[in-house]
């Protein structure tokens, strides 16, 4: 017996290749497996995307908005106009998708503005909701606050059930937000351990030297200048060291200008855009430590796809990032936006060899034994599905 169910997302990669909320994609695909065919929903950003995609195990119904081609997160203001044809052109699609599918749960990935679409579509529908609170939904309601941070809390106390990527954003919830403790669930988005693991088949980029890896996105908020800043200063005490740096967005342009002003040239430091998650293991597997200077996270996945494969942690100082890092024992902490004492915590990871030894033995374990692996994640949103959904109406 197949279950259908409604998934509302910010993020769904939108075209061949697109990494673009790839996670969303995944869950769907192992979600297929436990007996459950979802009915995903989601903004149609590029004009290029496919309306509707079916495939074995889920289906995708992007909805038309004035996007202007531009993805939300890349907004540094509330784009009012657009923020409202999207909640009312998502709402109307998700009801739509509910009542021509049968769909008997309706799940949002990220509090806003997909929570708000999938709580008004299971209120009309009279379907039991469940909320997923990434990062950066938390991270506006934190910083935002005002109608943002009251839309969040509306969505989360609503829900029947919030699944919580870290125990930062639970004490948050329980707290601020004032959900009750019985409707948490804190569950990480986890490292896959069929592609990210110490295994993976090492891709090194550089020939030698010292070689440091970010995987974050090009987006004001991870602050990337920092690590390029403070590697400027750190090759004055090791100039062995080499930067691998993934990804693309908004801020792609600005940070190549900066390396090059910073004298980092393409022999110290390499921009290699998107990868596909077999060969980002291998150049994790290779990299002699990872670095984060997010200053606000849930649970990092990046974070843990690192551990995963051996790396050395380099990364911000805050509660999501301690539960996973002991400094000194299994990796490296540093002040958010302290670019000095980021240098001093490269240049360390670049000396010290017991460190990276012990890195690579912990990080792994850690990931696994403390619920980082995203089948651990597949197993909690089942449980969570069969509890809600009406008797008998499970896979």
């Amino acid at each position: 017996m197949v279950t259908p169910v409604c998934v509302v997302s910010n993020a769904y990669p939108d075209f061949e290749g697109s990494s673009h909320g790839i996670f969303v994609r995944r869950s769907a695909e192992d979600m297929a497996a436990k007996g459950y065919f979802s009915h995903l929903v989601v903004p149609r950003i590029f004009k290029d995307s496919l309306p509707f995609e079916q495939f074995s195990g889920h289906s995708v119904r992007r909805f038309r908005f004035p996007s202007a081609q531009k993805l939300l997160i890349e907004y540094r203001s509330l784009p009012v106009f657009r923020f409202s044809v999207l909640l009312a052109a998502g709402t109307l699609a998700a009801v739509r998708t509910i009542r021509r599918r049968g769909c008997l749960l309706v799940h949002a990935h990220w509090a806003v503005p997909a929570g708000l679409i999938a709580l008004a579509a299971a209120r009309l529908s009279g379907r039991p909701l469940v909320v997923t609170v990434h990062g950066s939904d938390y991270r506006l309601a934190c910083t935002r606050g005002g109608l943002t941070g009251f839309a969040f809390n509306r969505v989360v106390n609503a829900a029947e059930r919030v699944v919580s990527v870290s125990g930062q954003i639970t004490e948050y919830l329980t707290g601020q937000a004032g959900v009750p403790e019985s409707s948490v669930v804190t569950c990480p988005m986890g490292a896959d351990e069929s592609i990210f693991n110490i295994h993976a088949r090492a891709e090194p980029l550089f020939d030698q030297g010292f070689t440091v890896i970010s995987t974050r996105a090009h987006l004001p908020h991870y602050r990337l200048a920092d690590l390029l800043e403070a590697a400027s200063l750190a090759v004055r005490r090791l100039p062995e060291l080499r930067l691998v740096i993934l990804g693309e967005g908004t801020e792609t342009g600005a940070l190549k200008e900066l390396a090059r002003r910073l004298g980092l040239d393409e022999n110290r430091v390499a921009f290699i855009g998107r990868v596909e998650p077999g060969k980002l293991a291998g150049l994790l597997t290779a990299a002699g430590a990872y670095v984060s200077t997010s200053p606000v996270e849930g649970t990092s996945v990046s974070l843990l796809e690192a551990m995963a494969c051996g790396a050395l942690p380099v990364v911000a100082d805050i509660p999501s990032n301690r539960a996973w890092v002991d400094h000194g024992e299994n990796g490296l902490l540093f002040p958010p936006a302290d670019t000095a004492a980021l240098a001093e915590a490269l240049v360390r990871a670049g000396r010290d060899r017991d460190l990276r030894g012990k890195a690579r033995a912990r990080g792994p374990e850690i990931v696994a034994g403390c619920g980082g692996l995203w089948s651990q994640q597949v197993e909690t949103l089942d449980a969570i599905y069969r509890e809600l959904l009406p008797l008998g109406a499970g896979p």
